[in-house]
């Protein structure tokens, strides 16, 4: 069974989170409850894995539960910044990732995105 969990998504074709089985997929961007974007990749890099946090949390799943996560970074030099976001929001053994650099993404002045997989208790 699917589930779906919408979370006001941010730009309104999405939901938050879905659950499949015991499976938990999110993708997160970095605007607070109010829809609002910090500037600079370390308060953007903060809140999306706080987002990703929450989200989880949310239906009941924790960050330690995540087993994959993608990281999408406008310029691939942000990643030793994010790296800093994500060791603080991360406890060994850390889940597998990948980072990819992109042109772009969905709006003017973001600077990352993540998508998680995460098991589900």
């Amino acid at each position: 069974m699917i589930q779906f969990h919408p979370n006001p998504p941010a730009e309104g074709l999405s939901s938050d989170c879905t659950i499949v089985g015991d499976l938990v997929f999110t993708t997160q961007i970095p605007v607070d409850d109010n829809d609002v974007m910090p500037e600079g990749i370390g308060a953007q890099a903060a809140l999306v894995l706080e987002q990703t946090r929450k989200t989880l949390e949310s239906v009941g799943s924790t960050m330690a539960d995540v087993a994959h996560l993608t990281i999408y970074l406008t310029d691939i030099g942000h990643r030793a910044v994010f790296n800093k976001s994500y060791a603080q929001a991360f406890q060994p053994p850390y889940p597998v990732r990948a980072a990819i650099g992109i042109d772009q993404l969905a709006r003017p002045g973001m600077l990352v995105e993540v998508t998680a997989i995460a098991a589900r208790r």
